[in-house]
């Protein structure tokens, strides 16, 4: 492969991991084990060469499934965050404060389950990673960042929202592999 085309073909693969990872997180129950697949994808690409496709993607993501506390999760988090927002929006006594507490602290367990999915190897128990959250906090100001940013994006172009999620998983792995 010439040396001009091969960091398009990067990109190129990196859209489709995150296409691929988009399409699974529609479900929400599988948002994680989804990202964990994308990051299991990206390392493979990145340390290999090996290329994403699809059938690997499903091979990955029923690995990922395979642990009860993967769907669990996602679940919870959900249903905390619904019902927060609602009791804000209810009129819960002190809501102007709690409201942004509310949402920093949904905005860091995100991040959190982020770096988690990132890490995930085949094999992995998700409740010993979860135990185990990274203390690199340079590593989560980065991930910030790269939140902001796809935030940013997405405001902006509404049709990003396709592959956002595969460039979070892309930051997350680059963050771990710094």
């Amino acid at each position: 492969m010439s040396p001009w085309v091969r960091p398009l073909a990067l990109l190129a693969e990196v859209l489709l991991i995150g296409v691929l990872v988009t399409v699974a997180s529609l479900p929400v129950l599988t948002a994680l084990p989804a990202a964990a697949a994308g990051a299991v994808l990206l390392r493979e690409l990145v340390d290999g060469g090996r290329t994403p496709t699809v059938r690997r993607f499903v091979v990955l993501l029923g690995q990922a499934l395979r642990d009860p506390v993967a769907v669990v999760v996602p679940v919870v988090v959900l249903a905390v965050g619904v019902m927060d927002v609602l009791a804000v929006l209810g009129g819960l006594p002190g809501a102007s404060v709690l409201g942004p507490v509310i949402g920093l602290a949904l905005a860091g367990l995100v991040l959190v389950l982020l770096r988690t999915a990132a890490r995930w190897s085949p094999g992995d128990r998700w409740a010993v990673s979860l135990a185990d959250p990274s203390r690199d906090w340079v590593g989560y100001a980065y991930l910030v960042v790269a939140l902001v940013i796809a935030v940013l994006v997405v405001a902006q172009a509404p049709a990003f929202v396709i592959i956002v999620p595969g460039l979070l998983v892309f930051a997350a792995v680059a963050v771990e592999r710094r």
